[in-house]
């Protein structure tokens, strides 16, 4: 089989003079083996490892902050600690490709937060 996980991306920005529209893009995805990992998870105040269930070899990552205030930040692990580059704010969703072999790491700013996940097989 060929192209079992698809996406479209599109979005705009208007700020004053500033304007940027975004042409709509679709995406197709061919993944390797069957897999998935798809929980609700509470990320704590200390830094904690993404778990991945039994996903193999991780893909695509989707996450959205379910939380009404507090964000997210996560990074690739690095001699035992995060190394900081993204934040999922309140409400917003992510979708990341992992790379394989890589450790995402995470911690909620100030308070634990809900996140849900969608942690697709390569």
């Amino acid at each position: 089989m060929a192209d079992e996980l698809q996406y479209t991306l599109s979005g705009s920005l208007t700020n004053g003079k500033l304007s940027d529209p975004w042409k709509s893009e679709t995406v197709k995805v061919t993944q390797a083996a069957q897999g998935a990992h798809l929980p609700v998870v509470s990320v704590g105040t200390s830094e904690e490892d993404l778990a991945v269930g039994d996903v193999g070899t991780v893909g695509f990552l989707w996450v959205k902050n379910l939380d009404a205030a507090n964000y997210v930040t996560y990074g690739p692990k690095s001699a035992g600690a995060m190394i900081a580059f993204g934040r999922i704010k309140s409400g917003e969703v992510h979708l990341i490709r992992l790379e394989p072999g890589v450790t995402l790491r995470w911690q909620a700013n100030t308070a634990a937060v809900k996140v849900q996940t969608r942690l697709y097989e390569n």
